[in-house]
């Protein structure tokens, strides 16, 4: 086999050529996926088909052998929502720690939760490289990568299912107060990524804080628009 690897301007697709695809507005909602939301418009319900559709996304998604490797929690309460945004938050003190650190990506029409699932590494498992002569250590290891890689396929079929029905996604994996956001999930399973799903609001910028202005906002010296950073391209090699 041989790999061809091809210049940078060989493999990024310009602006105007994505109209070219035939199938342009899939290729449309990829592109508008990539963005994080963290302004939603929180006077509009979710219709429960949409949240049908997302939680479909979330669960009927491609996974190691069809083990369930997370579960998912979902909430669509904001007053609940709320609350777990501030676990995902942390207000300044004196050292210094996080002083600008807020995560208002989850504060969305719909938060998803996905934690690790606790897995039986007994001999009855269903994971069959654990049902081998692995130590413990090493079962686990596997069994957490492969989790994580069932989490990411997971929020991927999210984040691009929203974006083909009109909705925006952001994730969040800061979580600074675990035990009061297991707490609240009552679950003893360790969350690993936090997606909040909704409505763009339209009349701000996605970056810009949505409690700007507000007393929380200035108490905590949080930035006014979150930055963001050019995506890299990803190099292609196309093997004969």
């Amino acid at each position: 086999m041989q790999a061809i690897e091809l210049d940078a301007q060989d493999y990024v697709f310009p602006v105007e050529a994505r109209d070219l695809f035939s199938h342009k507005n899939i290729i449309k909602a990829i592109h508008a996926s990539q963005h994080t939301q963290r302004n939603y418009d929180l006077s509009k319900e979710l219709p429960i088909e949409d949240i049908k559709t997302i939680i479909t996304a979330a669960t009927q998604c491609p996974s190691k052998q069809n083990i369930a490797f997370y579960d998912l929690h979902v909430v669509v309460n904001s007053t609940v929502i709320k609350s777990i945004y501030e676990t995902t938050t942390s207000i300044h003190d004196d050292s210094g720690n996080y002083e600008t650190l807020s995560n208002p990506q989850v504060l969305g029409n719909m938060l998803l939760i996905f934690s690790k699932k606790k897995q039986n590494l007994s001999s009855k498992s269903k994971h069959k490289e654990v049902n081998e002569s692995f130590t413990s250590p090493e079962a686990q290891r596997i069994v957490d990568n492969d989790t994580h890689v069932a989490i990411g396929i997971a929020a991927g079929y999210v984040n691009l299912t929203a974006s083909l029905i009109g909705l925006e996604t952001g994730c969040c994996s800061c979580v600074m107060n675990y035990d009061a956001l297991k707490n609240m999930l009552n679950t003893d399973s360790d969350p690993v990524l936090l997606m909040g799903v909704g409505y763009k609001n339209k009349d701000t910028n996605r970056r810009a804080h949505p409690l700007l202005g507000t007393q929380e906002h200035k108490d905590n010296n949080w930035r006014e628009k979150f930055s963001t950073l050019k995506k890299e391209s990803i190099k292609i090699s196309y093997i004969k």
